[in-house]
């Protein structure tokens, strides 16, 4: 099954990095940056937490793994509310890739969990991908992506961000010790947005 995982996260990855089909605000030439940058600094980072925890605690490690690899699949054809939609979508393509019915609807819900907005995570495998997507958010270069891509102001955008970390380091992480691994760059990234102009 290990094979099956990495070969479709190696096509997650390509269809990152030659994003054909997507209708965003970008040339074709951007698009394929900005959908590659965001593989290479939300998605992997995703995978990696979520990969480690899944041996950490113990969890279903093919459903963790297969979750946080297609967690954002909706994002690459801009389809909202993206959680409920990549649920479907991810359930789809995984029954078409040869998974089971089981492990598909494992993934699903835990692709529908991972936002912990209108439906929270229940079960281990939706909490640890729910607090790997979290997590990334705290790596430095996710937020420069960010803002290179912003359509708002620096300032409208330190506003949105530190929103956005204070909810994700105080309700999207579910194990202590992640939390306070991620701690000091909650604490840093804190910092530059609160900086005014």
């Amino acid at each position: 099954m290990k094979e099956k995982i990495q070969q479709l996260e190696n096509e997650i990855k390509v269809l990152h990095e030659n994003p054909i089909e997507i209708k965003y605000r970008f040339s074709e030439t951007e698009n394929k940056e900005f959908f590659g940058l965001f593989w290479k600094f939300h998605i992997k980072p995703v995978i990696e937490y979520s990969k480690q925890m899944a041996e950490k605690y113990n969890a279903d490690y093919e459903a963790v793994w297969l979750g946080a690899i297609m967690h954002d699949i909706c994002r690459l054809t801009e389809e909202n509310p993206h959680d409920e939609l990549g649920s479907k979508k991810a359930f789809s393509v995984l029954i078409e890739k040869g998974f089971n019915e089981n492990i598909a609807k494992k993934v699903s819900n835990i692709i529908l969990t991972h936002r912990c907005k209108k439906f929270p995570p229940k079960t281990l495998e939706q909490k640890i991908v729910a607090s790997a997507d979290a997590m990334a958010h705290f790596l430095s270069p996710f937020y420069l992506w960010l803002f290179r891509y912003s359509n708002k102001n620096f300032e409208e955008s330190l506003g949105k961000y530190i929103n956005k970390i204070d909810r994700d380091f105080n309700e999207k992480i579910f194990f202590a010790d992640e939390k306070e691994m991620i701690k000091k760059e909650y604490e840093v990234l804190r910092k530059w947005f609160e900086y005014k102009i």
